[in-house]
């Protein structure tokens, strides 16, 4: 009897801790639903250094560039997570323009479904079907566009970059201008998307904001996979180099893929602190 009396309790302890185990499982699931925020800052640099306005950097093209002015937009913004699962933001908000000059650095999104997101997904400048709807349905971010020195006239639409300022070199040591300006034209759709990786998990929820800080390396519009030496597109008076459409503009669209990395995910409850 006494044994039988000590199995039932022994039985009855273990019973008990497996469902105290339970219990604590299921007390740590957490249960992920609603709605957050999101935000995307871009740092802008210029080969390994924060860009400053007015500054000068040598590149490898053994030219010396001291940039004034750098502008570019983001747009269709895709949030993704883990399984691949997509958040797509929607188009018509989906729009934004980063300005070194304007000190404007920061994407904020709305109403994200809560979740763990991986990676992010976004295009330089304005695709070709948003362009296309008209000017009447993107009226409101023309304008703004056009106040941020983005637009050229309505037919030839949106600079996707401006990248601006003086630049010396062996054949010139005097400065002179440079100007480029990525955007599509009739002949080449200069549109592109980038898709980068998070180094920690993106945590949407309804009371904490992830800020993701993106590292946006100026030096690689020219200097990247693709050289353009400045000093060889000159105008025909050789006071600037203008490079605003051709095969060059081609080439500067594959190197601005690659001109942006992820350097942190702060997740939080605030905006980013810079």
């Amino acid at each position: 009897m006494k044994k039988t009396f000590r199995n039932i309790l022994i039985a009855s302890l273990f019973s008990g801790l497996l469902v105290s185990c339970s219990n604590d499982d299921d007390t740590q699931q957490e249960t992920i639903e609603g709605f957050g925020d999101a935000e995307l800052f871009f740092d802008n640099g210029m080969a390994g250094d924060a860009l400053i306005l007015g500054g000068s950097k040598t590149n490898s093209n053994n030219e010396t560039l001291t940039v004034n002015r750098l502008n570019y937009i983001i747009s269709n913004v895709v949030l993704i997570e883990e399984d691949g699962t997509e958040y797509v933001y929607p188009k018509n908000e989906s729009y934004f323009i980063i300005s070194q000059e304007g000190d404007m650095h920061t994407v904020h999104l709305e109403n994200i479904p809560a979740g763990d997101y991986t990676q992010v997904r976004f295009g330089i400048g304005v695709d070709e079907l948003r362009y296309l709807e008209g000017e009447t349905a993107q009226q409101e971010f023309w304008d703004y566009a056009a106040a941020n020195n983005m637009t050229w006239t309505w037919s030839t639409g949106y600079r996707f970059i401006n990248f601006e300022g003086t630049f010396t070199s062996e054949n010139n040591s005097e400065p002179l201008q440079f100007q480029v300006h990525q955007g599509s034209n009739s002949a080449t759709d200069n549109y592109r998307e980038v898709t980068l990786n998070l180094p920690t998990t993106a945590r949407v929820r309804v009371d904490e904001m992830p800020n993701i800080h993106i590292i946006a390396d100026a030096n690689t519009i020219v200097d990247g996979t693709n050289k353009i030496v400045l000093s060889e597109n000159l105008n025909t008076a050789g006071t600037n180099a203008s490079i605003m459409g051709g095969e060059n503009l081609i080439l500067i669209a594959e190197n601005t893929q690659q001109m942006f990395t992820v350097d942190h995910v702060h997740n939080g409850g605030g905006s980013h602190q810079h």
